[in-house]
């Protein structure tokens, strides 16, 4: 669901092993590329890691059925549901966004999202009835988070937790490189969605290139950094770009912005509030930062027009 920010060519970590060779396993699951690369540990840590995103992965599919109760299947019942718990985490999580600064971010967006893809890949705008019988399903639905893993979909909007399920699995990623005391790695969720250790030279600084904006990178480490735009599957109609990326307000697939990077230390926070933000204006996304501990970048037309104060951009 969102731009990419790509290392600058590729990404170097020298381990304290001194070998230049990490340890790199690549999967594909959210629909996407993910490339794991482990400067210490071993190939079980390796696997454990795998087993953390598939198992997510597999848990917040809203396209096909698998061997977990899943988004899926939430998205065909109206009964009460035993989730594991990682899902009932991420559920809670989507849910407390909007009150975290994400007011234009709802998990209930899933059949707006579908109605719009559908209509955008046949080269047309979303018909205004379906958009607003669409809203009304919106409106008219909820979850209810229940004890013991037990969640009810009440209502006709389908879920979709693509705007926030990447940045959840590296803070599970992160939790557990801690546990193993493994300081040095990259963990590439699709790009999009990008957590950082620490390069093992004088500063731990990786280069972070930034696709939207030509020639530009970040020096960063220890972060998430999550990223969400237009450019790779907006779809312009009589001089006009729609994106995937969908207002749950009013049913519009036009953005305010054209790109926003967001670094924080909380995957999910970032995934989903870089999400939210591309409705946001400049002003709505100063206001946000003051309030939460995240830095933003905002793009237009392939140009920064908003850099948080404490993010240096490099040129070359």
């Amino acid at each position: 669901m969102k731009i990419k920010i790509v290392p600058l060519l590729f990404i170097v970590l020298t381990s304290c092993s001194q070998s230049s060779k990490p340890l790199e396993n690549k999967i594909f699951c959210f629909d996407t590329m993910v490339n794991l690369k482990l400067y210490q540990g071993n190939e079980e840590n390796l696997n454990e890691l795998h087993s953390i995103f598939t198992n997510i992965s597999k848990l917040t599919d809203n396209y096909t059925a698998n061997d977990k109760a899943s988004v899926y299947t939430l998205n065909h019942t109206n009964e009460e549901v035993t989730i594991d718990e990682d899902l009932y985490e991420l559920l809670k999580l989507s849910l407390e966004m909007k009150n975290q600064g994400a007011s234009y971010y709802n998990p209930l967006c899933g059949s707006l999202s579908k109605k719009w893809k559908e209509s955008l890949k046949n080269l047309q705008i979303l018909n205004e009835n379906i958009k607003n019988d669409e809203l009304l399903k919106i409106s008219s639905s909820s979850l209810l988070l229940k004890d013991n893993n037990v969640v009810q979909r009440l209502g006709d909007a389908e879920i979709d937790l693509g705007g926030i399920a990447k940045g959840y699995v590296l803070d599970k990623t992160y939790e557990y490189l801690q546990t193993k005391e493994i300081k040095n790695y990259l963990i590439d969720a699709g790009s999009s969605s990008i957590l950082l250790g620490e390069k093992n030279n004088k500063d731990g600084l990786f280069s972070v290139g930034l696709k939207e904006v030509q020639n530009t990178y970040l020096k960063l480490k220890n972060c998430f950094v999550s990223s969400s735009g237009i450019s790779e599957q907006g779809v312009t109609i009589n001089g006009v770009t729609y994106s995937h990326i969908v207002n749950p307000i009013n049913g519009s697939a036009i953005n305010e912005n054209d790109a926003v990077i967001v670094i924080s230390d909380k995957g999910y926070y970032g995934d989903a509030i870089s999400t939210s933000m591309m409705m946001n204006t400049v002003e709505e996304i100063k206001e946000i930062e003051a309030a939460h501990n995240i830095k933003t970048i905002v793009v237009k037309n392939k140009q920064i027009i908003y850099c948080h104060k404490d993010i240096e951009v490099y040129h070359h």
